[in-house]
């Protein structure tokens, strides 16, 4: 088995919204109640000041007889109003089988327009975002409520979600839709370059009062050279616009590469 790619796709399904190859089939037109509560969303999330998430997941992949299940965990507390955000995930291989390149927490931080993500031999990779689109996209709020606006949305009911009344709201982004997506890098692009998105679903549950996602979750199944990699990651979102500490990590300037991570360009 390749470890890279599982471990690319958990940098994949958390920092990023996605930018690879996904046929999906056609599709049949929004829901219009799905619509309403996707705009009520957006325009209830545009003037929060600070939140955060947790992360919680699993990825299995496989090839040929080998097999290997991890555990994805993280934590994002994100100062919107400062424009600042600090991400860390673990992994951990629950069979004991492979170790990959991320068996320690890997961080990410954003200031401004400039995100910093840890490498996995040394350093932090700079990356410049563009101003074009609103900050807010490059949180884990920001994506989800992006990639369905990108796509057909559909009603799911409502749904209670620790003691929180939500409206359910999914989508089925296509290649294209999931590319109109600005995003933070989170794995190496020659590692995840070949590999096929098969399916991919976003589900999202917004609450019935405030309008505000409460959580989403991202499934997808991706295939590369006869390996296959299925995961389920899921984002919960609290502390709106409480008091939230965001920290630059301690880097110097002679630990940042420009120009990718070493032994990812």
């Amino acid at each position: 088995m390749r470890p890279p790619l599982a471990a690319a796709l958990v940098g994949f399904l958390i920092l990023t919204s996605g930018c690879l190859g996904l046929t999906a089939p056609d599709q049949p037109s929004s829901d219009q109640r799905a619509l309403d509560a996707l705009n009520r969303s957006q325009n209830a999330t545009a003037d929060v000041t600070s939140y955060r998430t947790t992360v919680d997941g699993t990825l299995s992949a496989s090839e040929s007889d080998d097999s290997v299940t991890l555990e994805v965990t993280g934590n994002v507390a994100v100062d919107v109003a400062g424009r600042r955000m600090n991400a860390t995930t673990g992994i951990e291989d629950v069979d004991g089988t492979i170790r990959t390149r991320q068996t320690a927490p890997k961080r990410a931080y954003i200031s401004g327009y400039t995100a910093y993500t840890e490498c996995a031999r040394m350093g932090w990779e700079r990356q410049n975002l563009s101003e074009s689109r609103s900050w807010l996209t490059y949180t884990p709020v920001g994506q989800q409520l992006a990639v369905l606006n990108e796509t057909n949305v559909y009603w799911r009911g409502t749904e209670v979600i620790d003691g929180t009344e939500t409206v359910v709201v999914v989508g089925y982004p296509s290649k294209q839709a999931l590319r109109a997506v600005p995003d933070v890098r989170g794995a190496s692009a020659t590692e995840v370059q070949d590999a096929n998105i098969e399916n991919a679903t976003v589900t999202l549950w917004l609450d019935s009062e405030t309008h505000r996602p409460v959580q989403a979750q991202r499934e997808i199944e991706v295939a590369d050279s006869g390996a296959t990699a299925t995961a389920t990651v899921t984002f919960d979102f609290a502390g709106y616009d409480e008091p939230t500490s965001v920290r630059r990590p301690e880097f110097d300037e002679d630990e940042i590469w420009q120009l990718g991570c070493p032994g990812t360009t």
